[in-house]
């Protein structure tokens, strides 16, 4: 449990200092689902634009829970964010997955759903 939750942690940071250098004021939420709130994993923002990102650090296909898409829906309805899964795979780096088309895919993301459905950080 240590490992997978440390693992998680320094996708979270890397990501969060990724983004940084990139040019957004960036915060993560730590323990971001153990709060009681619809709080994503990462927030950012840059000029007028907001974004919220639920990250995962994993080699193979997983589900995202119900609950943490219908968080990062809250927040994109209630703040306009545009939100995304992004997911960080060991020596091929970060995908991008817009929510909404996670959430028509029932929250199911595989290396082939990221096939057409993916971008990378320079497209964010």
């Amino acid at each position: 449990m240590i490992k997978k939750y440390r693992k998680g942690y320094m996708g979270e940071w890397l990501l969060t200092h990724e983004l940084s250098k990139r040019g957004y004021m960036v915060v993560r939420t730590p323990r971001s689902g153990r709060i009681g709130l619809p709080s994503p994993d990462i927030i950012a923002a840059k000029g007028d634009r907001l974004i919220v990102i639920e990250c995962k650090s994993r080699e193979d296909a997983f589900k995202i829970p119900d609950d943490q898409l219908k968080q990062l829906q809250e927040w994109h309805l209630k703040t306009k964010a545009e939100a995304f899964i992004a997911w960080k795979i060991a020596r091929r780096g970060w995908f991008f997955l817009r929510l909404e088309d996670v959430m028509k895919n029932n929250g199911n993301v595989n290396k082939s759903f990221l096939v057409g459905n993916s971008f990378g950080i320079d497209a964010l």
